[in-house]
């Protein structure tokens, strides 16, 4: 089989499925079926025929691949111990096959990221004749990556998140949070979590919709944590406290992985809802 192009959102979801069905198994609640290989997969084949040839400049493409294949590694041990009866070891393997699926997300996202951004910069630098005048443009506005898509004359007057763009946005803030080391964060302001984009969903349709289930409840709580830990960062950049900045930018990072896994596993659950869409996304 070969994958030239590969629709990230599927891949996500698809993935997703697979952990929760070995999660399943694990719990004495699914059947067991042979895995693929990490070569064998989708997301594996495409690596393998098309996304490191085409993408191999970009680290986020070998951090996925590395990813990849530790998770496929796992898995097998996993099923293995699940066969052998092996009950404390297959619990104990499947929290690593968990934090492996959550990175396996965060890479794909931080890679669709990567591509937007570098097609962004070449577009702009064709547009641009020379070095010189490259270096006293203005840097490029931020893309509108995140967005309420209003669907009153489809769905009786909801919103709908656009799910790709909020977890492309988040990862954008994460990598725009670094320029504020530089910078001792001065130029850069932080929305409040109930001000967003995210926020906003989370309080008013989703509430409303879905009403207080486990994972919007943790989604919340991740957001709502992102935002004090980004805004302890800029604080503490202005106060020139730059070890506390430090570790208030690895809990935002760890929260925006948090963040991009939770929005993929309510866009798994409530697929159908019409209260998340998605953008095309392939690669």
């Amino acid at each position: 089989m070969t994958v030239i192009e590969l629709d990230v959102n599927a891949t996500r979801l698809a993935h997703l499925r697979w952990e929760m069905d070995l999660e399943a198994l694990v719990n004495g609640d699914g059947t067991h079926e042979s895995l693929q290989g990490h070569e064998d997969c989708v997301l594996g084949t495409w690596l393998y025929g098309t996304g490191l040839g085409r993408y191999g400049k970009h680290a986020s493409v070998w951090q996925l691949k590395a990813a990849h294949k530790t998770f496929h590694q796992v898995a097998e041990e996993t099923l293995a111990a699940v066969a052998g009866g092996q009950l404390d070891s297959s619990l104990e393997k499947m929290r690593t096959v968990r934090r492996l699926s959550g990175e396996i997300l965060y890479l794909l996202t931080a890679l669709e990221l990567d591509v937007i951004e570098a097609a962004v910069s070449s577009a702009r630098a064709k547009n641009i004749p020379s070095r010189l005048l490259r270096m006293l443009f203005p840097a490029p506005e931020a893309l509108p990556l995140l967005s309420l898509r209003d669907h009153r004359n489809v769905n009786g007057g909801r919103n709908a998140l656009d799910v790709t763009g909020a977890r492309l946005a988040h990862l954008k803030w994460i990598r725009d949070l670094q320029w504020a080391f530089r910078g001792h964060g001065k130029t850069m302001r932080a929305q409040p979590s109930e001000e967003c984009t995210l926020g906003i969903w989370i309080h008013g349709v989703a509430m409303k919709e879905l009403g207080a289930t486990g994972e919007l409840k943790a989604l919340d709580a991740a957001h709502k944590r992102f935002h004090r830990e980004v805004d302890s960062v800029l604080s503490s950049l202005r106060h020139g406290k730059l070890r506390r900045a430090d570790e208030s930018y690895e809990v935002a990072l760890a929260q925006s992985g948090d963040i991009v896994t939770l929005l993929t596993r309510l866009q798994l659950q409530f697929v159908d809802s019409g209260l998340l869409s998605s953008q095309n996304s392939k690669l």
